[in-house]
């Protein structure tokens, strides 16, 4: 009993001999552990080594971008939206029992040709496909033609999954779809990049209930998908940007919420808000621009803009001095249908944009 309470002893008082040594000791030990490191040249390249450049910045988006639409591709996630109305519920009730399922895909009494989820992997065609696409137009439309003209369909069709595109048949005219796209099961994967980024707007879940910089998000994956892929391909400098200064055509601290920049000149412009009146919020593209920096005189002929209002969007003609007229509908991006045509609209206005700035340049 003795020897156990010896060693019981020790080992209370151990702790108790270290907890009480002198203050001297204690700081100098402290002093020792909080000791400056020196900075060293080689600590300072590694700090400056963190700076990233906007242009890889850029890519590093647009390969997050193309991952998360490459698998969504291969998901098939096609999810219906409760505000939006399927074509099918004006079908007859014979044309009801074999059309598609509730979530988009083809039933089994389905009447349409169901392919299977592989396709022809040949070369890719994604080049000469987007110099077609993205081809300037020859001449520069009046005002009043750009309603029309923004909804022209592409120059060639762009290749959806078939999944894709049978879930589009709930919503669109068969007309418009044979239009605008062809399927990668029958042509091969020939837009590696163009197709997820497509099919990814078509299908990306919107939502009011968000802060605004979230929202900017959702128009991002359709202006980067087009806009974004544009920029891969075009035979000039072509630059985006958020939020930035731009002192040729915006008044001084006045910063646009989106640029799309030609050789350093300004051709395409947006507003955003998180919510009120779209028409209202279009106003600010005029309000923040230098009186006469759009006209004759060398100037561009006319300014393309949008403004959103959560979901709402809406294209606008800037020109004159502070004059704007309206060249889309409203569009609402809770609407499949209107999905469609924004992504029509951005092919049409990267194509204006390119004729604005040639006849500038000329």
């Amino acid at each position: 009993m003795a020897e156990t309470k010896i060693r019981i002893s020790r080992k209370v008082k151990a702790p108790l001999k270290r907890a009480t040594a002198s203050p001297s000791r204690q700081s100098s030990r402290l002093a020792a552990k909080t000791k400056p490191v020196p900075e060293t040249s080689q600590s300072t390249r590694k700090t400056a080594s963190v700076a990233v450049p906007s242009a890889e910045l850029a890519k590093s988006y647009m390969d997050r971008l193309d991952d998360i639409s490459r698998k969504l591709s291969q998901l098939a996630l096609h999810s219906l939206d409760d505000k939006d109305t399927p074509k099918r519920d004006t079908l007859s009730p014979r044309n009801k029992k074999s059309t598609d399922s509730e979530d988009g895909t083809l039933s089994d009494d389905s009447e349409r040709t169901q392919v299977g989820p592989s396709y022809r992997i040949i070369e890719s065609k994604e080049k000469e496909m987007c110099a077609a696409l993205f081809s300037p137009l020859c001449n520069i439309p009046k005002r009043e033609e750009l309603s029309t003209l923004l909804l022209q369909k592409p120059e060639i069709k762009i290749p959806i999954h078939h999944s894709t595109y049978s879930w589009l048949q709930t919503y669109i005219e068969d007309e418009k779809l044979e239009d605008m796209f062809d399927i990668v099961e029958k042509v091969g994967n020939i837009c590696p990049k163009l197709t997820p980024r497509v099919e990814t707007a078509l299908q990306v879940k919107v939502s009011n209930d968000v802060t605004e910089s979230m929202q900017q998000c959702f128009i991002d994956v359709f202006l980067m998908g087009i806009v974004g892929t544009a920029q891969e391909y075009l035979e000039m400098d072509t630059k985006i940007n958020r939020n930035a200064n731009e002192l040729s055509m915006t008044k001084s601290k006045c910063r646009p919420d989106y640029l799309l920049m030609l050789n350093g000149q300004l051709v395409f412009k947006g507003e955003e808000k998180k919510a009120g009146d779209v028409r209202n919020i279009a106003l600010e593209l005029v309000d923040k621009m230098i009186p006469g920096s759009v006209g004759k005189d060398g100037k561009l002929e006319y300014l393309l803009g949008y403004a959103t209002a959560g979901s709402r969007v809406l294209f606008e003609c800037i020109y004159g001095d502070g004059k704007m007229s309206e060249c889309s509908d409203i569009l609402n991006l809770e609407r499949v249908a209107d999905r469609v045509s924004l992504l029509v609209i951005m092919i049409n206005v990267v194509r204006v944009a390119c004729a604005l700035y040639n006849a500038k340049n000329q």
